[in-house]
């Protein structure tokens, strides 16, 4: 049977305005039901956008109760559509989608593609931008007292105003990321004023006191939680030769997703600048099925990479022998009847299958760091909602099930995570944040990582989120300076870390980190809260600990390296 195609040229009529005529384009590929939307070479400047209602805005602490969002555009409901770009001569995507940037200090953008409710998805041999970029990076050629002087370079945003979140420091002779972030997503509120041609100047006593002539800086307009690509409640998710050249914050978000892969997906700078994105790279968020990546790049990012993580959901109220009531931090999330549900009994897990569910509110809340040391840090003035589940089992609940039980709804967790021959650089924060089970991690590099290149682990505190890393397998790895600021206060900063914030027990199990190369850092393998770990065949160079492992939280650590 032959392709049904849709040109999406067709509807638009200015590529210089062109949101609507591919939201027309998508619109008519869903009436005929067609196979496949293709575009031309060359860039789609989207600066027409419409507002949606959706709580999945609301994905970190500090959100507050947003609940609409504006995209350019909308695909909801498809079966078994790609949106395919053209390729240049080598192979890389010849088709830009070039979302609008306002020039607002600090606040949301509309999202380029928001994907709702929709089964096997392709994205092929497409880039994507935000026009201007919300990213800007540049050379100290000055500081003087409080004032920093920025010479910007050629051809990136220099504009007077603008905001100065989630800053980084470069050697500008390899262009390696250099120790700590200098500012981060909120308070931050110094902007940069323009006082040349390509000079900016910000005043701040703790910048000045780190910075020094020649380094190299970034910095973005915003660090605010938001969603460049956003998939949601979809099946049979494929990304293949897909290129993120600036983000306003998330690049990708895959919420509640089932079977996604991934192949040639790169994150990364375009020449000149230093850094992509102000947030993480791909958020993959209670997605379940088989997770794979291969021939990836995750480049320039703050906080991590790729984060793969659910929420822990926690008893509130035991209505009778099978029903409950509880509740989950964040965005309302479905549940599956049928499914399974974890509930955690110290690091014993019992297993109840879930008969009925349903959501019955939201509720604002201020939440207890329990462990304010290793915690992160509390957004200031701001608020947060959970969300309240009624749920019955269809079994009678253990005795030990009471208000305060940690759950894992198990139709929140991958099946498996692969991730082979994949490259993450420069990133200011973890290169992969593993919060799950069931992992194969093969032939990826880790390079200039600010915490470890892989954590491993739960956290409890800020934003509970779990699980714990079971049935983990790391091998034929290369990791080179990671690890230079750990991720949880004293802990987390290692090329491989394991470590489950807010708890001191072994919970992470069944690890094997096996043939890897681990270069010029502090710390190779940091491993704490775990039991059942295997590190064989590894290679050291200028590393100063191989190993650092808590002996109080730890057991059944076999080491065989040459």
């Amino acid at each position: 049977m032959q392709k049904k195609i849709v040109y999406a040229d067709d509807f638009v009529k200015d590529r210089m305005h062109a949101a609507f005529g591919i939201q027309a384009a998508i619109d008519h590929a869903r009436s005929i039901q067609a196979d496949e939307i293709r575009f031309g070479e060359g860039t789609y400047q989207l600066d027409e956008w419409r507002t949606i209602e959706t709580y999945s805005i609301a994905h970190d602490d500090g959100c507050g109760d947003i609940h609409v969002k504006d995209v350019h555009l909308l695909l909801e409901g498809m079966d078994g559509i790609a949106l395919k770009g053209s390729c240049l001569e080598d192979g890389s995507p010849g088709t830009i989608l070039a979302g609008s940037n306002s020039l607002i200090p600090d606040t949301l953008l509309p999202s380029i593609l928001w994907v709702t409710g929709s089964r096997n998805i392709t994205i092929r041999n497409l880039a994507f931008i935000r026009n201007p970029e919300t990213a800007s990076s540049g050379r100290i050629v000055s500081v003087h007292g409080s004032v920093v002087t920025v010479e910007v370079f050629e051809g990136l945003p220099c504009n007077d105003g603008m905001g100065a979140y989630c800053m980084n420091r470069f050697d500008l002779s390899d262009r390696s990321l250099q120790g700590a972030s200098l500012t981060f997503g909120f308070g931050f509120d110094r902007r940069f004023r323009k006082t040349g041609e390509r000079i900016l100047t910000l005043e701040d006593d703790n910048l000045a006191a780190i910075l020094r002539v020649g380094d190299g800086v970034s910095w973005h307009q915003t660090g605010k939680t938001d969603f460049q690509l956003f998939f949601g409640d979809c099946e049979n998710i494929r990304m293949d030769n897909v290129r993120i050249f600036n983000s306003n914050s998330f690049a990708i978000l895959t919420e509640h997703c089932r079977n996604i892969r991934a192949n040639r997906l790169v994150l990364k700078p375009r020449k000149g600048q230093l850094f992509t994105g102000s947030r993480d790279g791909w958020k993959i968020y209670r997605c379940s099925g088989k997770i794979i990546l291969d021939e990836c790049h995750f480049e320039g990012v703050r906080m991590d990479g790729q984060n793969v993580h659910s929420n822990f959901m926690v008893v509130e109220t035991i209505l009778y022998s099978r029903s409950m009531l509880c509740s989950c931090k964040y965005a309302p999330i479905p549940l599956e009847a049928g499914s399974e549900m974890e509930f955690h009994d110290g690091t014993r897990i019992v297993q109840n299958r879930i008969e009925s569910w349903r959501i019955i509110g939201r509720n604002p809340v201020v939440h207890v760091r329990r462990d304010s040391e290793t915690a992160g840090a509390v957004v200031p003035g701001a608020s947060n909602y959970i969300t309240m589940y009624e749920v019955s089992f269809e079994d009678e609940f253990e005795a030990f099930v009471s208000k305060g039980t940690l759950m894992t709804p198990l139709c929140w967790e991958p099946e498996a995570y692969i991730c082979r021959n994949t490259v993450f650089k420069n990133i200011a924060g973890a290169g992969q944040l593993l919060r799950c089970k069931d992992v194969l991690i093969e032939g990826c590099s880790y390079e200039n990582m600010l915490n470890a290149g892989i954590l491993m682990g739960a956290e409890l505190d800020t934003h509970s989120e779990g699980g714990h890393a079971i049935n983990i397998v790391i091998k034929g790895c290369r990791f080179d300076n990671c690890g230079f600021k750990p991720r949880y206060g004293r802990f987390g900063g290692a090329c491989i870390a394991i470590k489950s914030q807010g708890f001191n027990d072994p919970h992470n199990r069944n690890v094997v980190i096996e043939g890897n190369l681990f270069r010029n850092s502090s710390i190779a393998v940091e491993v704490r809260d775990a039991s059942d770990v295997i590190i064989r065949s590894n290679s050291y160079e200028e590393i100063i600990e191989r190993y650092v492992i808590d002996s109080a939280t730890t057991s059944d650590i076999r080491i065989s390296d040459c």
